[in-house]
């Protein structure tokens, strides 16, 4: 049995995101094989909790066990430029009493966000030999624009998409703030991640963009997430002339994510093919302005009964949902990482539709599992569609998706990844002195003894 502390930047329960998701479905999956994993979540809300940042969630157990609690970290005070925790009091006292009590053999980071780089660096002072693994689920450390990597109006190239980032690039998307700002930025958090001893990387894109910001390839280990099991569904084998006509979105609604330009796309189908066809907008409108929730409910109701926007949905509904339709897109117009919802939907037996950047046209292949786009193209997108709503081309992407990794493989690979970290990180033995050695080792303390006498 081990013994982890996993830490997230959020819990699935109080906030759906793909991280989150992903981070807790592997703590299960190493609860349900005996090991002892202790969930850390940050919490939106202040702290108010008897002067700690920590309450409990009990992780829906009927019997409270201490083994299996989750722990909620109410982030008192965080910068979101250095990813630095204010309140130094929560790391080096409430942590750190965290941390004692736990006694962690293994601290899993999937995120530093709202919690503060300084956590890891209190995980060292509080061990040597504690192996400490950071999942990176997109390029926050490396761009400051949410970690999107996208030009922002400031730099006269707004949707442009960035390749590298920089000081005096970086200065230009913020112009208020300097070049050594981002100089210094970057020099912080790179003084934290050097105490990290594996960088988990779920798409081979995100690997090479880290790689090339500098961390070391060694420490930078292509590991995807992993998908629950899920009943066989052969519905599609005799669905499949229905099916293909019905395409969904699943996730946060937003503009990055090209739910927009999704509805640019659809708008820009023929009338006639547009009528056989249906289109489902699954999630949420969370952290979006009053201005996009107010053209999206109005673009939507303006579709038709074609387009139907269900708002948000529970993980457990999504096998429920995805039988329904059969094809998820993903729209997205910056770099996306390893995006859950198409391993989800290969978990499902259903084919994508993506835009040909980043970890996507990485995940997806054209013309074999999926289709691909030109990013940020509503034109091309739109084509795509009208390819798509075809039987045969359906059924035959369809027998070509392989399962994904499952979250047992992927949980297995973690424990193989810190047993060898754990190898690496435990002290060397002191070697057995020979008769000789032991002999000359005593002498100097032979000659104290005499002259004490």
């Amino acid at each position: 049995m081990t013994r982890i502390l996993m830490i997230a930047h959020g819990h699935p329960d109080l906030g759906v995101g793909g991280g989150e998701i992903a981070a807790y479905r592997q703590c299960q999956e190493l609860r349900a094989q005996g090991h002892e994993v202790l969930f850390m979540g940050r919490i939106a809300e202040p702290s108010g909790h008897g002067g700690t940042v920590f309450s409990v969630r009990d992780a829906g157990l009927s019997v409270p066990d201490p083994s299996r609690q989750d722990v909620l970290f109410h982030s008192p005070d965080f910068d979101h430029f250095r990813f630095s925790q204010r309140a130094k009091w929560a790391v080096y006292k409430e942590f750190r009493s965290l941390l004692d009590r736990f006694a962690p053999e293994v601290v899993h980071f999937h995120h530093y966000v709202h919690l503060g780089l300084e956590l890891i660096r209190e995980v060292r002072k509080y061990s040597g030999a504690v192996p400490i693994v950071l999942t990176l689920h997109e390029y926050l450390a490396i761009c400051n624009n949410h970690g999107q990597m996208i030009k922002t109006e400031a730099a006269k190239a707004p949707g442009r998409l960035c390749d590298r980032a920089g000081p005096a690039d970086c200065h230009a998307c913020y112009p208020d703030r300097s070049p050594q700002d981002f100089f210094l930025r970057e020099r912080f958090i790179k003084s934290f991640f050097s105490l990290v001893d594996a960088f988990v990387c779920p798409s081979e894109f995100l690997l090479g963009r880290y790689a090339q910001w500098g961390i070391a390839r060694e420490k930078l280990v292509l590991l995807e997430n992993g998908q629950p099991a899920i009943p066989a569904d052969t519905s599609g084998d005799t669905q499949a002339e229905s099916l293909c006509r019905r395409f969904a979105f699943f996730g946060q609604v937003s503009e990055l994510k090209g739910v927009p330009l999704f509805l640019d796309a659809i708008d820009a189908l023929p009338d006639t093919l547009r009528e056989r066809l249906a289109f489902d907008i699954h999630g949420t409108l969370h952290h979006q302005s009053e201005e996009f929730r107010r053209n999206f409910a109005a673009r939507v109701a303006a579709s038709g009964d074609g387009v139907r926007f269900h708002g948000g949905y529970r993980p457990a509904d999504l096998s429920t949902l995805m039988r329904r339709i059969g094809w998820v897109v993903v729209p997205s117009i910056w770099w996306e990482n390893s995006p859950l919802v198409i391993q989800e939907a290969f978990n499902h037996g259903r084919p994508v539709i993506c835009s040909n950047i980043g970890g996507p046209a990485e995940k997806v292949a054209d013309g074999v599992t999926g289709l691909h786009f030109i990013a940020g193209d509503a034109g091309d997108l739109a084509e795509r569609i009208g390819q798509a709503a075809d039987a045969g081309l359906w059924a035959s992407l369809r027998r070509n998706i392989r399962p994904p990794l499952s979250i047992g493989e992927a949980a297995q690979r973690h424990l193989d990844l810190y047993q060898r970290l754990a190898l690496r990180r435990a002290p060397a033995p002191s070697p057995v002195p020979t008769p000789a050695a032991a002999a000359a080792a005593s002498a100097p303390a032979r000659r104290l003894a005499r002259r004490a006498k």
